[in-house]
């Protein structure tokens, strides 16, 4: 046997060794991937029918009833999840000091290309100081988006 046939053998086997220690182990290889993103992240005071943002803003009232953050979707299959998480950086409530709160999350399960919002409603004013709301993407943080309440 010449040398390159022997090497050419020794590759063979090393291949089907590994295949059969692959199913040996129950060894099982996926990949995916998604081209969906989230881009335009705004925070508003109001929202038109297709969920884009109206009066912009990063500063709010504690005693404005409701905050609203729209975020522009594309190239989303149709079972994408898109959450949002409603954070207190830093701030105050009737005397209490919080830090990175958690107030409160929702998601919706679109595709394509769209916007969508999310709200957070008060009846008894919101905390004062340092706030984001950070976007995830099937699960995987994109953005924060920063604002204030005064």
């Amino acid at each position: 046997m010449t040398g390159k046939s022997a090497s050419i053998l020794i590759l063979v086997a090393l291949a089907i060794a590994a295949m059969l220690l692959g199913s040996l182990v129950g060894c099982e290889c996926a990949a995916s991937y998604s081209s969906a993103y989230l881009s335009e992240a705004t925070m508003c005071k109001s929202v038109d029918a297709q969920n884009r943002p109206v009066d912009k803003t990063d500063v709010f009232s504690a005693s404005d009833p409701i905050i609203y953050c729209s975020v522009k979707l594309s190239n989303a299959p149709d079972d994408t999840e898109v959450k949002a998480v409603w954070i207190i950086v830093q701030g105050e409530f009737q005397g209490q000091s919080l830090t990175n709160y958690t107030v409160d999350e929702a998601s919706v399960t679109a595709g394509g290309r769209k916007y969508a919002s999310f709200y957070l409603s008060q009846t008894k004013g919101f905390p004062t100081g340092d706030w984001a709301v950070k976007l995830f993407l099937d699960g995987k943080e994109q953005v924060a988006v920063p604002f204030k309440v005064q």
